[in-house]
């Protein structure tokens, strides 16, 4: 047993090319982790890492232990998923990562639905704004807006995303409103920081993208405090439709340019690709896709 925890971390340390993340990932100090490895290369007799102050590069005997041990692990999690699916019911903690606005709107009420409906299993829901690899080992789904790049990670759409521009009637009332997208580099604008189209904003004209660069002296890198920055009046904010709702159905944000709105991707549940998932996985999963799919359009 403590050669495969051993084992565990140098494919975590390996992965994520640092003891510190790994440590963290995987919820041990990262004294605790260095000396697994090390005692891993006392027994094995080969030095499997060259570290140094500032790098840490894998040798090729670690390289070789590496390929085997990530098998290893994933067989030892494929047959864990297959003992836990003989059971009556899904059991167990499941630990779910999600971009802040999204999971902050959206995730609570299809969540204490799913525990109702699982009263054996627990959920940890983890909001943070990373995009999409790496995916903590210890987290068995993540909620992520698509597009999904190159990625050894499995998804399933979840609903499609749509942008749109906004802005408070505080702003309208001193600013000339937009008439078509190339209007708004006259305007004050909110930029998410996050936004994976760099410094642009992406509309839709005649069927094709039309990108436009916004003058952006307010960047926040969460689409909360976006929110909240157009809806104080600073000025144009390109948010996800999910986003504003609220503060539409409020009066506190207008629509603005909707026939120039675009379409972008999906938000998507992320998995790794495992020939078994566990039932507890598979359960939250199947819940989650069957809710959106009824309940909400953004």
């Amino acid at each position: 047993m403590a050669t495969l925890d051993a084992l565990k971390v140098f494919v975590e340390v390996v992965r994520a090319k640092s003891f510190t993340a790994a440590a963290r990932r995987l919820g041990i100090s990262k004294s605790l982790a260095s000396k697994r490895v090390a005692a891993l290369e006392e027994e094995l007799g080969v030095s499997l890492l060259n570290r140094s102050t500032r790098s840490l590069h894998i040798t090729e005997a670690g390289q070789i232990y590496y390929e085997h041990g990530l098998r290893i692990r994933d067989e030892l999690a494929a047959a864990e998923a297959q003992v836990q699916s003989v059971t009556a019911r899904p059991r167990g903690q499941l630990k779910v990562s999600a971009q802040v606005s999204f999971g902050f709107m959206y995730l609570a009420i299809p969540t204490t639905a799913f525990m109702r409906r699982y009263p054996d299993i627990a959920v940890e829901i983890l909001l943070e704004d990373q995009r999409f690899e790496p995916i903590d080992d210890s987290v068995d789904l993540a909620i992520r807006m698509g597009p999904l790049p190159a990625s050894s990670l499995v998804s399933r759409p979840l609903c499609k995303v749509v942008y749109g521009l906004y802005a408070a009637p505080e702003y309208l009332a001193r600013a000339e409103r937009p008439q078509h997208p190339r209007d708004i580099a006259e305007h004050d604008s909110v930029f998410y920081g996050n936004y994976d189209l760099g410094a642009h904003w992406r509309f839709s004209l005649n069927g094709q993208p039309l990108d436009v660069e916004p003058n952006s002296r307010l960047v926040i890198n969460n689409l909360l405090g976006v929110v909240e920055a157009a809806k104080a009046g600073f000025g144009l904010a390109y948010l996800p439709t999910f986003s504003a709702r609220a503060a539409v159905a409020n009066g506190e944000l207008v629509p603005l340019l909707q026939p120039y709105w675009n379409e972008h991707g999906s938000m998507l549940v992320l998995f790794r690709s495992r020939k078994y998932l566990p039932d507890k996985t598979r359960a939250y999963l199947d819940f989650i896709t069957e809710w959106f799919r009824e309940n909400l359009v953004l």
